[in-house]
């Protein structure tokens, strides 16, 4: 039948077998019962078509109100040769219609006539289908298409497989093909679907005229209630919940249950697992866009006041009230404030935005304008948009404002400059705006705050001050102000080598706290105090329980992923560390947060230097040096120092090394570094020997020693003293014994390798060497691994066995060849290379070459894509 050249029989293989038969014996009654949706009007066109190319009369009515007439003329005359009689929509029949036509069918049935009967339901053309199918008639019925069945006839309409945009497109069509074909044509009317690699999509830099005019059409085609319904879900957006289009109507589900089941059957909308959905894009925007302008406006406002009303998502409540509010408008202006107040903590980003909009619409000579910038001010801080914060509160202040929204704005502004890193200024702004009378009681501890954070980054001595006579005033009730202070003791304490007194403080700040998600710091800091003792399950739990609350506010979230980097770092996960400090770092830098750059620096300017990537490594440390001011705050001043001087050790040699040390940190040995970096005192020890200077090696041991004899109770301070012990008598039981100790793979795997190195016997050199080969190669320090092997070539040993491996590919390479390719893809020469893996050039050219070969390159270029897409 050539009516499937354009899908009408697709899929109703069965239905074309009996309708041929029917229309070849020329005879017979065909009984068809299709529901809306099944394409029931264009296949009886269709069979009319093909009847008549057979050569029969095809006789038909032009609707319901023509079928009496049409019956009339053949009860008088019947067709002189064979015949298809088409009857649509006989449940809309007269009952003398329906009469007449049994009388018809009984009295032609020896003649060459096909009679095709079609209704959708109905009580009374039911009976003369019971009765026809009584006499032996077919009966068809026809159900919407399968989904698999119209993914094909779309195939073949687009012309390449059709991606899920397009699938959701033609389910508008709830399985007719007839309007799957007409949707088709007006696609390609609109030039609207494009196909690339066989793959078919909807094009999105066009508008598809022709298409919305038909969806349009089956939207028009709903009733009034229906379209009502729509249009207000509409204003909802692209998904919604019955419940909430009932409440907007003043209704109920229950009363709307039948528009509801309209709009599904007309396949406007679908219903998902836990709500309902306009069918595609296309008619959710064109039932949108048929709502006036200025009655969506209201709808929205109406719909963010229901949803702040019940308790909502203040954020779906914002996004309606931002549609909705206009200037002036002084109703819809306070919902954006309001739900800006909402969100503040939670979703700051849509607290700023929807703040900033309230503060745009409002009348510069409004009453409510100071109040609504001290709110804008607030979010954008919130969302980290520090510089906009600062202008905003400094435009303000530059205007005449009075007294109280003056200090809050000016405290915001003591806020910003605190998160930059300009210390200085914020504790004198602070100071200043707490020696004026009549400060407001509830700002007074915000500001309180602010100045001593300020002042630890700036000047120690007053901040100790200040925070010993806030603890002795606020003893006894816990609160933020209290907090903060016992965290800065804490934080001078950790600075100062006195890492048990620094664990007390900082437990008892981080107790001590109560709006957990503005007052970050103290919890923060007692997960540095206890990550420094390699008490890594405690500060691993003290940073998910900062990070489990819903507060989004981007200075925790920055401080939170510096701490986190450190930890991981410092327990030897050094690829997490590295991700993590990454993303920290960029979002300080994007937002401003000058404060959080330098530890993000300082941790991967660590991973940098053991996985031998020295040009980073370097760069990290001199843009902590000279452009970003090491905080104090988030780790010590001691940190970076020593950071600065392990990678100039590695870049620039000994001798620089110490120069800088001596020069520019000659306190780093005496302060309580060994206590927050335990194991820097045997790096220390072990540098300190290598340059001849017995004095700094004895300087180093002591004072580790001093530290773990006045701090009890903390292993990896007393293992750090022992490793420096070790070294500085050249004792191997001593260096074991740390290393048994040691609770850290970092540590554990330094004095494993400064045994190997101090033993005489060979065997168990080689043995202490390649327990230390296998911590680092577990820590991922691709330079100390390196650097171990080389010992371990000195000693005849090659390298210990390793599983076989392929004979071609990145995963063929060992060790070595994988640190080399890491260091080609990083820009390195076969010098720089050398100095970094402790090998000589011609060995470093000598393992490229084998690499090229298994993986089938020639070039350092093609190398470094491998690379990039390998791992």
């Amino acid at each position: 039948m050539s009516g499937n050249r354009d899908g009408v029989f697709r899929g109703r293989a069965g239905e074309r077998e009996l309708l041929n038969g029917v229309l070849d014996a020329g005879t017979g009654v065909v009984l068809v019962d299709g529901a809306a949706g099944t394409g029931k009007t264009r296949l009886l066109a269709e069979v009319a078509a093909l009847a008549a190319r057979r050569g029969a009369e095809v006789v038909t009515a032009q609707d319901e109100l023509d079928q009496p007439f049409l019956l009339a003329r053949l009860a008088e005359r019947r067709p002189d040769g064979p015949a298809l009689v088409v009857l649509d929509d006989l449940h809309l029949a007269e009952p003398a219609t329906l009469a007449a036509l049994r009388s018809l069918l009984l009295a032609s049935a020896h003649e060459k006539v096909v009679w095709l009967l079609a209704r959708r339901g109905g009580e009374a053309a039911g009976r003369l289908f019971a009765a026809a199918l009584a006499r032996g008639a077919t009966r068809i019925e026809l159900r919407p298409l399968p989904d698999n069945v119209i993914a094909g006839l779309v195939t073949d309409l687009a012309g390449g497989t059709p991606d899920p945009g397009l699938l959701a497109l033609a389910s508008t069509a709830r399985g007719n093909p007839a309007a799957v074909i007409a949707l088709f044509r007006a696609l390609r009317e609109d030039g609207h679907v494009e196909v690339a690699g066989g793959h078919a999509s909807l094009r999105t830099d066009r508008v598809p005229l022709a298409t919305e005019a038909l969806l349009g059409e089956r939207v028009a085609e709903l009733s009034g209630g229906a379209r009502h319904l729509v249009q207000v879900a509409s204003v909802l957006g692209p998904h919604f919940e019955p419940g909430d289009v009932a409440e907007m109507l003043a209704s109920s589900t229950a009363i709307l249950l039948p528009a509801l089941e309209e709009v599904i059957g007309a396949g406007v909308v679908t219903s998902l697992e836990d709500r309902l959905a306009f069918r595609h894009e296309l008619l959710w925007r064109l039932v949108a866009e048929s709502v006036p302008p200025p009655v969506r406006r209201a709808l929205h406002r109406e719909a963010g006041e229901m949803l702040l009303r019940r308790g909502d998502s203040a954020v779906q409540a914002a996004r309606h009230l931002l549609h909705g509010a206009q200037r002036g408008d002084a109703r819809s202006i306070d919902g954006l404030v309001t739900a800006a107040k909402a969100v503040l903590v939670t979703a700051p980003d849509a607290a700023a935005e929807l703040a900033v909009r309230a503060l745009e619409l409002t009348d510069p000579a409004s009453p409510s304008l100071v109040r609504r910038t001290v709110i804008a001010v607030r979010a954008l801080i919130a969302a980290g948009r520090l510089a906009a914060a600062q202008a905003l509160a400094q435009d303000a202040l530059a205007r005449q404002v009075s007294p109280e929204p003056a200090a809050e704005l000016r405290h915001c502004v003591a806020v910003t400059t605190l998160l930059t890193a300009r210390h200085a200024e914020s504790a004198e702004s602070s100071g200043a705006l707490l020696a004026e009378p009549g400060l407001m009681p509830e700002l007074v501890p915000w500001v309180e705050i602010t100045r001593m954070m300020a002042l630890l980054g700036h000047d120690r001595r007053r901040a100790e001050e200040l925070a010993e006579s806030v603890v002795r005033a606020h003893r006894g009730s816990p609160d933020d102000v209290l907090a903060t202070a016992l965290a800065v003791l804490a934080a001078i304490a950790r600075d100062a080598g006195q890492p048990g007194a620094a664990l007390d403080l900082a437990r008892e700040a981080a107790q001590s706290v109560t709006s957990h998600d503005l007052c970050a710091y103290p919890q923060l800091l007692l997960a540095t105090v206890f990550s420094g003792l390699r008490e890594f399950a405690e500060a691993e739990s003290v940073v998910r329980r900062a990070r489990s609350g819903p507060s989004a506010v981007v200075t925790k979230g920055i401080m939170t992923g510096v701490v986190q980097a450190r930890i991981l770092v410092q327990a030897g996960r050094i690829e997490e560390a590295a991700a993590e400090a990454r993303t920290a770092l960029t979002a300080a830098e994007e937002t401003g947060h000058a404060a959080l750059v330098a530890p993000a620096l300082a941790v991967l300017a660590l991973v940098a230097i053991h996985t031998g990537d020295l040009p980073a490594a370097v760069e990290h440390v001199e843009r902590c040096r000279e452009s970003v001011p090491a905080d104090g705050i988030m780790f010590s001043h001691a940190y970076y120092q020593w950071t600065d001087v392990l990678v100039t050790y590695v870049g620039s040699g000994l001798d620089r090394a110490m120069a800088l040390l001596a020069d520019e940190y000659p306190d780093l040995v005496s302060s309580g570094l060994f206590a927050e970096e335990p194991r820097a005192a045997g790096w220390f020890v072990r540098r300190a020997l290598e340059a001849g200077d017995e004095g700094l090696a004895k300087a180093v041991v002591d004072r580790v020693e001093r530290l773990a004899e006045d701090n009890p109770g903390f292993p990896a301070v007393a293992s750090a003293a022992l490793h420096a012990r070790g070294l500085f008598d050249a004792d191997p039981s001593v260096l074991e014994l740390a290393a048994q100790q040691h609770g850290d793979l970092w540590a554990r795997a330094n004095a494993t390798e400064d045994l190997g190195v101090l033993l005489d016997d060979r065997a168990a050199s080689v043995k202490a060497l390649e327990t230390a080969l296998g911590l680092y190669r577990e820590i991922g320090a691709s330079r100390d691994s390196a650097r171990v092997l080389g010992r371990l070539r000195k000693l005849g040993r090659r390298r210990r066995a390793e599983p076989a491996r392929p004979a071609s590919g990145w995963s063929s390479l060992d060790d070595t060849e994988r640190a080399i390719a890491n260091l080609v893809a990083k820009g390195q020469t076969n010098r720089q290379i050398s100095t970094q893996l402790f090998m000589s050039p011609h060995t470093v050219n000598f393992h490229l070459r084998k690499i090229f070969r298994k993986l089938g390159i020639s070039s350092r270029i093609e190398l470094a894509t491998r690379s990039r897409d390998d791992r």
